[in-house]
């Protein structure tokens, strides 16, 4: 997967409604990772309410979109089942 691949994926996630979209000012593929890891976080820690299988499908982005990113490459996933 490219890092436009990566983008125009992640921001088709049903999740992504729910961001800060902070790249769309900046166009970072960085910036829409920790976007979507922050959604994550909060839907796995009870503070937002999203449906299972949109968390899920969000989870499956962030491990395979991880290793195109600069600055989350060895960020842990610790919300991970």
């Amino acid at each position: 997967m490219t890092k436009e691949e990566a983008m125009k994926s992640g921001r088709e996630l049903d999740v992504y409604l729910d961001s800060e979209m902070a790249d769309e000012k900046t166009g970072a593929l960085d910036d829409l990772w920790q976007s979507i890891y922050d959604v994550v976080q909060l839907c796995t820690g009870g503070i937002m309410e999203s449906d299972p299988r949109e968390i899920e499908a969000a989870l499956q982005w962030l491990k395979e979109v991880q290793p195109l990113t600069k600055d989350y490459k060895t960020l842990s996933l610790d919300f991970d089942n």
